[in-house]
């Protein structure tokens, strides 16, 4: 049970919870007296006060019930008495603070004033002593005190960052224009100091030479420290700067002031070479100028960022890569030049085709050799403008139809490409390796667009020139004029390159871009292509298949008639031999066999080997077993026939050959099973008795598995040592 001093204690904490130290919430003390009365009221009905042993309880809880009451009533009265002495107190502040109100506004706008004339105040000292000092040799100071006004790096700092949240437009406008006017200013003499530098290192010129190129470490030194004034040096007006349009699908960044003068000397001897009338600048040589470029940046891209890049880094500015953007100025160049002479260079195709695969070769060796990222305007993107990107793929779809024609009509088409550079298992026809090139070739091309959308539009052209040529492929099988072998050979290594080709990173980047990320299921973007091509090598497998067993079943017509119900019995002592009258059939088995591993892929071969067991396995127990009585030499001798020729035959092609045969497998045990266990399972097949499951148990106890019980009677009736009554 709870002390008096635990109950009391228990109170106040929940007086404190409810009420606190604030007096707005006094009210609440009328509704914690009303609980706790209910409560005590609920507590009473519960109690059984005529209970002798609950008697001493009693007294001692109303007891205390009692004093707590009391408790109550002595903080509820003292709380009254506090809040009245507040509330007298609360009226007399607020008839002060009424008196004094007026003076604390004007307080505040004398400071908001005081603080307004400061900001005057220093920016007029900051423009008074640049004034005096910009003619000067401090160039540290200069920037110091520009910096003071203006600084992106630390803008909470200087005066217009100090700015940002005062409504004062009228002060920020004269801040602005200030930190822009002597941003101009200096701007402008460091510019002109670096360029002197730059010429001093003799930057860009024709001689200089990446292996030789050792400047002076003083000039380093000046033209290091001038970038980074320069890169410290930021314009208000920046923020908003204007991005750079070149057509109304290319835009680039601005390009930073330090490599607008390092890339200077190479636009102009650019434009020099490659504009006007010059001999260089000629529209069938695009490599030219793309070749210039590139050796541009090989002399130069590690020397600017070995050199200038921890200027950049001094100034605060450490994500930027100033090599890149150097690499991006001279890239720039080319899109420029490209912009201009697209349109003429795409009325000629021969020009426009050249022009593509010298683009495309230049965008490798950026990527390549310089890291240049992809998210970069590049010359890709002039080729790639909604009309030229059509034409592109027109041109590439006609090359592409061309050089079919020209796989197919080749001297030997089908002749199969060399295994030793290839699995042995594979036989490759020639046309369908040099199809795979073809689609390969057109991946290649288009690998380095950068928007899917533009790289989904030729994974559109793969699709279509995939199946132009599987059609092209059934047409030539179906007009006789190639055999169903090379046709299957092709089809198979085309559909397996492209199930390899549906797992790839390029080619399920491309699904995802297709679907969208939240596709249930990740599939191939060569799904349906694959497919059909799956539909016609199983329907070209079944017609061989049947081909190949239709010459076996014209050959086993003496072997099917001969006399199995008067066939003399085996000597012991004398082994089984094949039969003569199967000789011809097993010699054409063994010869369409090893034509057919011969010349088809060993997937193929298998495939086939499979449908050419089911047919002859089907056949021998329909056209020859059921039309037949054997007697016990009969069925001796057609159990070695089978499972020491035919078995062994196939042994040579799988493992366990047995399985292709279950239906002559289950029928030799029939026939050749003792006659007393053929009776007896006959007996119980026949019996009305016997239920299914139990006909089904028989059969499995002698080992067959394939069979129902309506064909295993039929089976072993066709034994002459059954008789039927």
């Amino acid at each position: 049970m709870q002390t008096k001093t635990e109950i009391e204690q228990r109170v106040l904490d929940r007086i404190n919870k409810e009420i606190g130290n604030d007096f707005k919430k006094l009210h609440r003390a009328a509704f914690l007296v009303e609980e706790y009365k209910s409560r005590l009221q609920k507590l009473r009905d519960k109690l059984d006060y005529e209970d002798p042993k609950n008697i001493t309880s009693f007294k001692s809880a109303f007891e205390c019930e009692r004093q707590t009451c009391d408790s109550i009533d002595f903080q509820m009265a003292k709380l009254k008495q506090f809040g009245e002495k507040l509330a007298e107190r609360i009226k007399e502040s607020h008839k002060v603070l009424e008196g004094v109100k007026p003076d604390l506004e004007q307080v505040r706008k004398l400071q908001q004033l005081i603080q307004y004339l400061r900001i005057v105040q220093d920016i007029q000292e900051i423009s008074g002593s640049l004034s005096h000092i910009i003619k000067g040799k401090d160039d540290a100071k200069m920037v110091n005190l520009y910096l003071n006004l203006y600084e992106e790096n630390d803008y909470e700092h200087s005066v217009i960052g100090r700015l940002s949240n005062v409504e004062a437009p009228y002060l920020k406008s004269f801040a602005t224009q200030t930190a822009i006017h002597w941003h101009g200013l200096l701007k402008e003499k460091f510019s002109r100091e670096f360029e002197n530098a730059l010429k001093s290192l003799k930057w860009g010129q024709k001689e200089q030479d990446s292996l030789t190129y050792k400047p002076s470490p003083d000039y380093v030194n000046k033209a290091q420290l001038l970038a980074e004034y320069l890169f410290l040096l930021k314009s208000p007006a920046e923020e908003a700067e204007q991005l750079q349009m070149i057509t109304p699908s290319i835009v680039c960044q601005p390009l930073s002031t330090v490599t607008t003068f390092l890339v200077a000397p190479y636009r102009q001897r650019f434009m020099y070479h490659f504009t006007g009338v010059r001999q260089t600048n000629r529209l069938d040589k695009p490599e030219w100028f793309f070749t210039q470029i590139l050796n541009w940046g090989k002399e130069s891209h590690l020397f600017v960022g070995k050199t200038f890049q921890t200027s950049a880094v001094k100034a605060g500015q450490l994500d930027f890569n100033i090599r890149l953007e150097f690499m991006r100025a001279l890239v720039q160049l080319t899109i420029e030049k490209l912009s201009l002479d697209i349109e003429e260079i795409s009325r000629d195709e021969n020009l426009f085709a050249h022009l593509l695969d010298e683009t495309l070769a230049f965008e490798a060796e950026l990527r390549d050799n310089f890291g240049y990222p992809a998210s970069f305007p590049s010359a890709i993107c002039v080729v790639t403008q909604p009309v030229y990107l059509l034409k592109w793929i027109s041109l590439e779809e006609r090359f592409c139809s061309e050089k079919m024609d020209a796989i197919l009509q080749d001297e030997n088409p089908w002749h199969l490409i060399d295994p030793n550079i290839y699995e042995d298992e594979l036989k490759i026809p020639k046309c369908a390796d040099q199809f795979i090139r073809l689609l390969e070739a057109i991946k290649d091309r288009y690998y380095s667009l950068i928007q899917p959308g533009h790289q989904l539009q030729f994974l559109s052209l793969q699709l279509e020139l995939i199946d132009n040529f599987r059609r092209r492929l059934v047409q030539l099988h179906s007009s006789g004029m190639v055999d169903s072998i090379p046709i299957l050979n092709a089809i198979n290594y085309i559909k397996m390159v492209l199930s390899e080709w549906g797992e790839n990173v390029h080619y399920l980047h491309l699904h995802t871009a297709l679907v969208g990320p939240n596709a249930e299921e990740i599939n191939s973007v060569f799904e349906n292509p694959v497919s059909e091509l799956e539909h016609w090598t199983e329907k070209l497998l079944k017609n061989l298949a049947t081909k190949a067993v239709n010459e076996i079943k014209a050959k086993s017509m003496p072997y099917r008639h001969d006399c199995w119900t008067t066939m003399p019995e085996q000597n012991n002592k004398e082994p089984f031999i094949l039969s003569p009258s199967a000789g011809e059939m097993f010699q054409v088995m063994v010869t369409v066999l090893h034509n057919l591993e011969r010349e088809l892929s060993s997937n193929l071969f298998n495939l086939t080997l499979r449908l050419i067991a089911q047919q002859i396995d089907t056949y021998i127990l329909d056209s020859m077993i059921m039309n037949t009585k054997f007697s016990p030499a009969g069925s001796a001798q057609f159990n070695y026939d089978m499972t020491r020729n035919l078995f062994a035959l196939f042994g040579q092609y799988c493992r366990r050959p047995d399985l292709l045969f279950k239906r002559i497998h289950d029928a030799n045990k029939l026939l050749n099973a003792a006659r007393g266990t053929a009776l007896l399972l006959h007996e119980s097949l026949q019996s009305e008795d016997n239920c299914l499951e139990d006909k089904m148990k028989a059969l499995k106890e002698l080992g067959i598995v394939n069979f129902k019980p309506k064909t295993c009677i039929e089976v072993l009736e066709r034994r002459t040592d059954i008789k039927m009554f």
